[in-house]
């Protein structure tokens, strides 16, 4: 594979700051990326990057080409005793952003304390069972989830991103402890493969790692306590603008947009991001550009259009019929980007890492503007450890095309 190859040549086994070649490292937090080839492959490099102790908690992305159920039990292997936790994904941030390789960051143990909480069979009550993962993982740490402490505690998520009730696993999850930021991404998985009315797609990779077991219905919660300064980023840049439509027909649990303003909906779709200023084929790219928002509370919470199946749209959050949709268009995606990454850095001071949930959305668009290589460089400016998600959490919500992150600093002992 021609781009497996290119891979190999700039990401052959990155050490990143803070390691040590020779075992060991002198931050909190850690992370390399290596290129992805075989399961065994990827979790004999990232274990020897990383070398994790027997209290660290790994926390991997890893490309989903490779089978997911092998990556989980080599990586989990490998890494014994340390904790592996981690999800498949579609593209990885490590730097830039690339394709076919693994990413991940080890989390010291002893100064950034953590728990972990599964999140299983969610389709079977998708509240609850964040609800019970974010309980599991303040146990883990000798507390209960109303102890947890928005100055000491803050709590990452994975989900499954082909579940149709990620939502309600969001809501859960942050409902359990409201008081503590939640930040987190959506395992992802090749999403070019035809689906709605078009052939049958390939068997779903899409998966998050827990303990050695790749699992998809199923979400995973990490509650931490770093020694140092953190701080959650939510960076959005997309535009309201005055057009709306309405959902007259949905089938929200399969995430699927049928008609708008009593229209089909990719033919009503296209003729508003037309009026927004779109131009071109209704594709992906155009998409990415001009999602939906819905308001909660006066603030748009972005829906990105995950493809067209012939009058349908598939989005990558659930609305329901009835609901309200704003056409946003985009602002400055790098501009914004750096904003929100330089403000975290300025108020933190040196960064260990930035654990970065980036929807897909926003790569597309950016792909679709030439604004991949600057976002690149801003990427590349800090320790970001990261992949493109398929939703985002912030809070209680399920969001798209946001970078949702977590910022780790000053944990040096």
């Amino acid at each position: 594979m021609p781009e497996v190859e290119g891979v190999k040549a700039r990401y052959s086994h990155v050490v990143a700051e803070g390691a040590s070649a020779t075992g060991g490292g002198t931050r909190a937090v850690r992370r390399a990326s290596v290129h992805a080839c075989t399961p065994e492959q990827v979790a004999a490099d990232l274990a020897e990057a990383l070398q994790p102790e027997p209290t660290s908690l790994v926390v991997a992305f890893v490309s989903s080409a490779l089978d997911p159920t092998a990556v989980a039990a080599t990586m989990a292997a490998r890494m014994a005793p340390a904790r592996v936790v981690g999800c498949t994904s579609i593209g990885e941030i490590a730097g830039p952003v690339a394709s076919h390789t693994a990413v991940a960051v080890v989390l010291d143990g002893v100064r950034v304390r953590y728990g972990v909480g599964l999140a299983a069979e969610l389709s079977r009550g998708p509240i609850q069972a964040g609800r019970a993962a974010v309980s599991a993982a303040a146990r883990a740490m000798n507390l209960v989830a109303e102890d947890l402490d928005p100055a000491r505690h803050v709590a990452i998520t994975l989900v499954d991103g082909r579940s149709p009730v990620a939502e309600g696993f969001c809501l859960g999850t942050a409902a359990t402890a409201p008081r503590i930021g939640f930040v987190g991404g959506s395992a992802s998985d090749s999403h070019d493969v035809p689906r709605g009315n078009g052939p049958a797609r390939d068997p779903q990779t899409a998966a998050v790692f827990h303990d050695g077991v790749a699992l998809r219905d199923a979400g995973v919660v990490v509650v931490l306590a770093p020694q140092g300064s953190f701080e959650v980023i939510t960076s959005e840049h997309m535009i309201p603008t005055p057009l709306r439509v309405v959902v007259t027909r949905a089938d929200p649990t399969r995430r699927l947009v049928l008609e708008l303003d009593g229209y089909p909906a990719a033919r009503r779709y296209a003729e508003v991001i037309r009026a927004a200023g779109g131009n071109g084929p209704l594709d992906n790219a155009l998409a990415a550009r001009f999602p939906f928002a819905i308001y909660v509370g006066g603030r748009p919470y972005v829906r990105s259009v995950s493809g067209v199946a012939g009058t349908e749209l598939r989005l990558a959050a659930a609305v329901d019929e009835g609901a309200v949709l704003r056409i946003m268009r985009p602002g400055d995606l790098v501009a914004q980007t750096r904003s929100a990454l330089a403000g975290a850095s300025s108020r933190l001071g040196q960064l260990d890492a930035v654990l970065a949930f980036s929807c897909l959305g926003r790569h597309l668009e950016a792909q679709s503007r030439g604004a991949s290589a600057a976002l690149d460089d801003v990427y590349a400016s800090l320790p970001v450890c990261g992949f493109h998600s398929f939703g985002e959490q912030s809070g209680p919500l399920l969001v798209n095309h946001t970078l949702a992150a977590l910022a780790l600093g000053g944990g040096d002992a």
